[in-house]
């Protein structure tokens, strides 16, 4: 469920509750909203403008160190030596 911040455009209440709503096409839908204080229909109609979505990189240094990879200075020069190399 999404929240949305609106007001209603008779009373000015932030009270608004959603009666019914319905889809228009793939980026817009069409809403009425009550308002509980006045009672008032606010009718929506609202499309999505823009979708951006996140890039998920592998992280593999992740697993090799012992903090979160936030904390850790990724520009050591010596910080992701295998065990093997650093025992000898």
């Amino acid at each position: 469920m999404a929240n949305i911040d609106m007001r209603c455009l008779n009373c000015g209440s932030s009270n608004l509750r959603v009666r019914t709503s319905q889809k228009v096409s793939l980026r817009t839908i069409n809403v009425m909203l009550i308002c509980n204080n006045c009672g008032s229909r606010n009718h929506v109609l609202a499309e999505v403008l823009k979708l951006e979505t996140p890039i998920y990189n592998e992280r593999q240094e992740a697993l090799s160190i012992n903090k979160p990879l936030i904390q850790v200075d990724l520009n050591q020069q010596d910080f992701f030596q295998n065990e093997d190399n650093s025992k000898t």
